[in-house]
């Protein structure tokens, strides 16, 4: 009881439940076009960073300057205490959306074990945002 379509090739299983099966050329270009995906968001988060983090050095250089030169008075405990609960803060929303992403995907595997692509794009881009993030 097979049945050819133009991409996938779709079967009942021993259990009798409906499957399909990629060909590997979808998956290799799933897989490329996610590693490339991949690799430029892994650039560019990289180049965002580095550009935030010179933009917050040089302000707090301008404050210690301005400090050092009598033009104001800082007060570096509250601005320890006020980075440390933004830091601590925005790690625990990194948490919490990659919690909530997982159920998701937990809740509703149909949706990326349907067609198989989103999981092929998946091995590429992993890789390709590890060495984005590596070159940028």
């Amino acid at each position: 009881m097979n049945s050819r379509t133009s991409k996938n090739m779709v079967y009942h299983n021993w259990q009798g439940v409906l499957t399909s099966e990629l060909p590997v050329e979808d998956f290799l270009f799933s897989a490329g076009g996610g590693f490339l995906f991949g690799a430029v968001a892994g650039y560019a988060i990289k180049k965002v960073m580095k550009i935030a983090a010179v933009v917050i050095g040089l302000f707090v250089a301008a404050l210690v300057y301005l400090s050092y030169r009598g033009w104001i008075d800082v007060k570096w405990a509250a601005i320890e205490d006020a980075s440390r609960s933004t830091l601590t803060n925005a790690s625990e929303q990194v948490v919490n959306a990659l919690n909530n992403t997982a159920t998701q995907f937990a809740l509703h595997p149909s949706t990326v074990a349907a067609s198989g692509l989103p999981v092929a794009a998946v091995f590429g881009f992993v890789p390709g945002l590890m060495m984005g993030f590596k070159k940028g």
